[in-house]
């Protein structure tokens, strides 16, 4: 509805009218020109400017709002209602773009204020700080993309979350930890803007519209909210000490909607915590896209586990013994032949079955692989069994459903005439305890071997080595990729096998890719290898188990 003869641009008129706040348009001195329903239902036509609408008691807001507007191009303070509301509203006036003159447009709204009369309105609020909610949020990061379509008032938003807080609240009991969550949100409160706007989304975690013209000035905001919570917070005569991670996402460049801008934020914090907290990340559109395509394989691996198991196979890599060239075992690898991703590399797939509850599973299936191949070939009346390896995970040692699953499968190909081995990685045992031992105690006691993959990668695996119940140490691939003119590998490697000689422990070579290779480790003495040079896994084959020709 117009109050003025002065030019109002067309464009904007319907997004002013269809708007379920009230809304006003006000010229460059702050004059009324235009307005919905909505505004007329609680200011009327009476109004000549902005400044009529400003609380008497806010005479400091007064004083700024010309300057204010020109410089920042926005603007946030408080207004009296007037004809069927006498409550208060904040307002948010902001300079619309692409308009002939200076055009301002003010959105008023009762339920961001702190004093709220209405019980329906008070669901927009955090009790706990009075700070606007979830649901206010995403309100007001909706009206401030709406009317900022050109992307003229550059902003972004910011995902705080304080780092341990649980642990505050189970030490110190819930009381103190939301005293502490109410002198946070205060804290952060202080340090921004004026016309910035701070919620609690929920629980620890905090979200801030703030207006930036240049990148820096968001990374300042962010070392000033770092230090601050890098010193302890003093409340009741006693200091707590926590810190904040924060992630930052840009409009409109990493996020033109509510949504995206929140999700983007907030995987940006994310990976704060993830580099080691007390810190801040700018949202990364490539690492977050990887995020994606993993989380897109995990949801794919869970479906075809369930609905298309023949997409996963068994493939065989023999194990030769290094001085003769005999044949004494192979190693079994699962292999994903997925539609959608292609050949996914065990090195995806499987850290993804661990971490979503799926290594059991995918474990069966490959047993069932092994079963069915194997049935080809009956080893029953050979004098030495050859080795069949299989790789398992560390939290499956002590998983009952997962020994179950074993000692199927080891009575399985034990009468089948192979003797079975498993394999644990050196960074897995690392962290062992005392239940893992007893474990691997047990199965070994009945007959599987018990090996260790990718050994000299760790860093603790020497000190405890004699008191793990091992029969194997397979060394990483990488001492024989590399060889210096001093020949360190072949002497790291020279050691190894003396130390597992004192231990009575075999050794096994991983990654023989070349002739140089073969013959450097029959120097060295060492007992069996494997790698591509020898033989690449593939399809079970009962060719396979033949000798090197040497």
């Amino acid at each position: 509805m117009s109050v003025s003869s002065l030019h109002f641009e067309p464009s904007y008129k319907s997004l002013v009218d269809e708007f379920s706040k009230p809304i006003a348009v006000f010229d460059e001195t702050l004059r009324l020109i235009y307005f919905n329903h909505q505004y007329e239902a609680v200011f009327g036509r009476s109004v000549a400017s902005l400044f009529d609408l400003v609380s008497k008691d806010d005479d400091l807001s007064v004083t700024e709002l010309p300057g204010c507007i020109r410089q920042k191009r926005s603007w946030r303070g408080e207004v009296i209602g007037g004809l069927t509301d006498t409550g208060r509203y904040s307002v948010k006036v902001i300079q619309l773009p692409n308009t002939l003159k200076p055009r301002y447009v003010g959105v008023f709204d009762a339920e961001s204020l702190k004093l709220v009369k209405a019980p329906s309105q008070r669901v927009l609020l955090d009790d706990l700080t009075e700070l606007p909610n979830r649901y206010a949020f995403l309100d007001e990061l909706t009206q401030h993309i709406a009317l900022n379509k050109s992307g003229n008032d550059d902003f972004a938003v910011l995902y705080i979350d304080l780092d341990h807080f649980k642990d505050i609240n189970e030490l110190h009991g819930h009381e103190i930890g939301d005293e502490l969550l109410k002198l946070c949100a205060e804290k952060i409160r202080q340090m921004l803007r004026r016309d910035d706007l701070l919620a609690r989304l929920s629980g620890d975690e905090f979200a801030a519209i703030v207006s930036c013209e240049q990148a820096h000035e968001m990374q300042y905001l962010c070392h000033r909210l770092l230090r601050y919570f890098e010193r302890p917070v003093q409340m009741g005569g006693k200091h707590y000490q926590f810190t904040v991670s924060i992630g930052v996402a840009f409009y409109p460049d990493q996020g033109a909607s509510p949504q995206d801008l929140i999700i983007n934020a907030e995987k940006a914090m994310f990976e704060a915590k993830k580099q080691g907290r007390a810190q801040f990340q700018l949202y990364d559109r490539h690492q977050s896209q990887k995020i994606e395509q993993q989380q897109r394989l995990a949801e794919s691996l869970r479906r075809v586990l369930q609905q298309a198991p023949e997409q996963f196979q068994a493939a065989y890599q023999p194990l030769y013994n290094i001085q003769s060239g005999e044949f004494i075992g192979m190693e079994v690898l699962a292999r994903w032949a997925s539609p959608e991703f292609g050949q996914v590399s065990p090195a995806e797939f499987i850290p993804l079955a661990e971490s979503r509850g799926l290594i059991n599973t995918l474990s069966s299936l490959i047993f069932n692989c092994i079963r069915r191949d194997i049935r080809s070939v009956n080893l029953a009346d050979r004098a030495e069994k050859p080795l069949l390896a299989v790789n398992i995970s560390a939290q499956q040692i002590t998983d009952p459903f997962f020994e179950h699953l074993l000692m199927t499968f080891w009575r399985d190909v034990t009468d089948a005439g192979w003797q079975l081995e498993v394999e644990l990685t050196e960074s897995q045992l690392m962290t062992y305890t005392d239940g893992i031992i007893e474990k691997l105690e047990a199965w070994r006691h009945k007959g599987i071997r018990i090996a260790i993959d990718d050994f000299g990668t760790g860093y603790s695996c020497l000190a405890y080595l004699h008191m793990l119940p091992v029969d194997k140490l397979k060394i990483d691939r990488q001492f024989l990729r590399t060889q210096t003119q001093a020949r360190k590998e072949d002497q790291i490697m020279y050691a190894i096998m003396s130390m597992a000689k004192a231990l009575d422990i075999e050794v096994l070579a991983e990654g023989v890719e070349t002739k140089e290779q073969f013959l450097r480790l029959q120097q060295l003495g060492c007992n069996s290898g494997q790698g591509f040079g020898l033989a690449r896994p593939q399809p079970w084959d009962t060719k396979l188990m033949t000798a090197l020709d040497l």
